[in-house]
């Protein structure tokens, strides 16, 4: 390509801006807009999990415990130190 022609190097300009503007414009096509918020129903109320224990800053619902009791379990019988972390990280 030769760079050194200025009509060449506006000419690239303008087709690059246009890519830019092609490629925004599928990406703008792809996001859809937010769906409206419903209001919650008693079965979205029913799907939360229940708060087992509230230890000042820390809640503890029903997952939670029962991925502390794996992690126990899998810990006592000598599991992956791997799975084990994986198992802390979520946890958080």
């Amino acid at each position: 390509m030769d760079f050194s022609n200025d009509e060449n190097l506006n000419r690239m300009q303008r087709e690059a801006i246009e890519r830019a503007r092609e490629m925004h414009r599928r990406a703008s096509a792809l996001v859809a807009p937010p769906a409206p918020e419903k209001a919650e129903s008693s079965a979205d109320q029913k799907s939360t999990p229940k708060e087992l224990f509230d230890l000042g800053s820390i809640k503890i619902d029903e997952e939670k415990a029962l991925i502390g009791m794996l992690i126990y379990i899998i810990y006592k019988n000598g599991g992956d130190f791997k799975l084990l972390l994986g198992l802390l990280y979520l946890l958080l």
